[in-house]
């Protein structure tokens, strides 16, 4: 059988027989073809591309948070309150918070409402806490009472930095409240702190003269005059002394009944010697008793 062989694309082999046929292969591939050229993208295309890329990035966060912003579903809609007390009661919280409902919770300005909430001078501090969508969460400190704080005539309280917090309206009111009162001469860095702390010591020797203590006159950093009801006379004590001269005032109270039923004071502060201070000569009078110098007891 003879003939001819057509081939498309391969390796070429025109002019040579197949076998011994004598038959020949055509090469049908083009001869110096060029590919074709691709279409070059407009200018304005090529800059237009990334501009709407970054448009597309701005856009979304830009949208997404006008929505935030404005939906009705992040009004705030629920105060829950923690930590309330008799004097700063929970619903006197959601009260004074009452105003802020419907506003947009994103964008409530959590200092200013902390500070709307402090004007109450019984509260120390404020902790707030947004809950998406519509909560906000709201914790209240309130400032303890210590003591009463004597200023211009008139009581307060105070609490154990010294800090007033409102007055006391009634003698009875204090009378209820229990609390000890801290007298200043002169004005004390820490002198409430310090007054509380020499109670105290007072407490740990006698618990009885501590618990009728109704005032403590805070005389210098150091130096405090004590008045307690178990005592017919104030103590002048210094800080940190308190219990060993305390325990040595114990042995002389009976030669002090006996010997001076009108005392104004006795100084417990001196190393080696605890000194009676007599009473004034109308004191002494109204008591029946001559006035007596300067009595010191060394020991």
């Amino acid at each position: 059988m003879t003939g001819t062989l057509l081939r498309g694309p391969g390796p070429a082999q025109t002019g040579h027989s197949i076998g011994g046929s004598g038959a020949r292969v055509l090469d049908f591939r083009r001869r110096g073809a060029t590919p074709p050229r691709r279409r070059r993208a407009h200018p304005l295309q090529v800059l237009l591309r990334p501009l709407a890329a970054a448009l597309l990035l701005v856009a979304l966060p830009a949208g997404l948070a006008t929505w935030v912003l404005t939906s009705p579903r992040f009004q705030l809609r629920e105060v829950v309150v923690e930590g309330g007390s008799e004097r700063v009661p929970a619903t006197w919280v959601a009260a004074r918070l009452a105003p802020l409902e419907g506003k947009n919770l994103v964008r409530l300005p959590l200092g200013e409402v902390a500070a709307e909430l402090r004007r109450n001078p019984w509260i120390d501090a404020v902790e707030l806490r947004k809950e998406l969508p519509g909560l906000l969460r709201v914790g209240i400190s309130e400032r303890h009472p210590e003591a009463f704080l004597s200023n211009a005539g008139r009581l307060y309280y105070t609490d154990s930095a010294g800090r007033p917090i409102v007055p006391v309206d009634t003698p009875e009111e204090a009378r209820r409240a229990g609390l000890l009162e801290v007298r200043f001469t002169h004005p004390v860095a820490g002198g409430v702190a310090s007054a509380l702390d020499v109670a105290a010591e007072l407490g740990r020797v006698r618990p009885d003269w501590a618990g009728a203590l109704t005032l403590v006159e805070v005389l210098g950093e150091e130096d405090f005059r004590l008045h307690t009801g178990a005592l017919r006379f104030p103590l002048l004590v210094t800080r940190g002394q308190v219990g060993p001269k305390v325990r040595r005032l114990e042995e002389l109270l009976p030669e002090l009944d006996r010997r001076y039923p009108a005392i104004a004071a006795v100084d417990l502060r001196f190393s080696r010697r605890i000194v009676v201070q007599p009473a004034t000569a109308a004191a002494a009078q109204a008591a029946g008793k001559t006035v007596v110098s300067d009595v010191q007891f060394t020991g």
